[in-house]
């Protein structure tokens, strides 16, 4: 579907859940309170209702502290998925939505997208889902506020990484500039995503980069953060997404990985690279998926035997 017709679909509520996957990201909450703060602007009753809390990384965005945790069943006639490629990535909030009584709407970018909900509007091509809810806005006639227009450009930024990554379009400039001429302050943005990190992130990141590896001939590099590491430094694992891309920063790496001991013997696999090597097929082979550049898995084992299988895995698929 198009941007037009999800508007047009999105109209025809009053009381509307937004949702998206677990562990969120920049993207993910980004698109969320903007979408919600579009719809209020029309009169909807709109509530944002995540597995997973906020990470401090992103607690600057305005209204953040709008997004609920608390799996209370909603009174809505409409259910909106955004930046979510199956109905398993929601965990808990999965268990909310009754497709028998709810309009399922799915806004997203994973090429890796099931196509699951009852109408879908998903573009692979675009940067990010805010670029999505964005084109949605313009549809829907909303003049965007100034904050609205900073929570759009955010997510932007966190998926194109600062506008470095190959998924940033001629499209995805333009809408930088229109959010930009909304009020958006790209500075202030670029200082509070990657200018403004704790303490103890830089001391987890600096003992990570001391043990990190390589393999296939520098090809591939990683690091592993466990339950040890986050414990000593009193930090949330959570809070690591954005580790990877130093992990890729490495000189002749084409894919860097991040192991993350979850507990409860699952490890999350972040994958990241360069372009040449698409990551989302990697990430499927463990059971995820994601994009060409950006992906991840959940996988079962302990963070040791995961980091072999996955090292080995990538090696062999290079």
């Amino acid at each position: 579907m198009t941007a037009s017709e999800i508007a047009q679909a999105l109209e025809k509520h009053r009381r509307i859940m937004v949702t998206s996957h677990v562990n969120p990201d920049g993207d993910s909450i980004s698109s969320q309170l903007a979408l919600a703060s579009v719809l209020k602007t029309l009169g909807k009753r709109v509530s944002i209702i995540n597995q997973d809390p906020v990470p401090e990384r992103y607690r600057f965005l305005p209204g953040w502290e709008s997004i609920s945790s608390q799996m209370g069943a909603p009174d809505v006639t409409a259910v909106c998925v955004v930046d979510c490629a199956n109905p398993q990535r929601l965990g808990q909030a999965a268990e909310l939505i009754t497709p028998a009584t709810m309009e399922l709407i799915v806004i997203d970018h994973h090429v890796s997208n099931d196509g699951f909900g009852h109408i879908q509007y998903i573009d692979p091509e675009a940067s990010s889902t805010c670029e999505l809810v964005y084109r949605i806005s313009q549809k829907l006639g909303v003049k965007l506020t100034a904050e609205q227009a900073t929570i759009l450009l955010s997510g932007i930024m966190t998926d194109s990484g600062g506008f470095r990554y190959s998924n940033t379009s001629p499209a995805t400039l333009r809408s930088a500039a229109l959010l930009m001429e909304s009020g958006a302050e790209l500075a202030w943005i670029s200082e509070q995503l990657y200018f403004q990190q704790p303490l103890r992130h830089l001391k987890v990141l600096g003992q990570l980069f001391s043990d990190l590896k390589t393999a296939a001939n520098g090809k591939v590099s990683w690091v592993a953060l466990t339950q040890e590491i986050a414990r000593r430094h009193g930090f949330d694992i959570n809070d690591s997404e954005e580790f990877v891309s130093h992990v890729l920063s490495v000189k002749g790496a084409e894919v860097g990985l991040l192991f993350k001991e979850q507990g409860n013997g699952i490890v999350r696999v972040s994958f990241r690279s360069k372009g040449r090597v698409d990551v989302n097929r990697l990430a499927a082979i463990f059971g995820g998926g994601g994009h060409l550049q950006a992906a991840g898995a959940r996988v079962r084992g302990s963070i040791d035997e995961v980091t072999r299988k996955v090292v080995q895995t990538v090696e062999r698929e290079l």
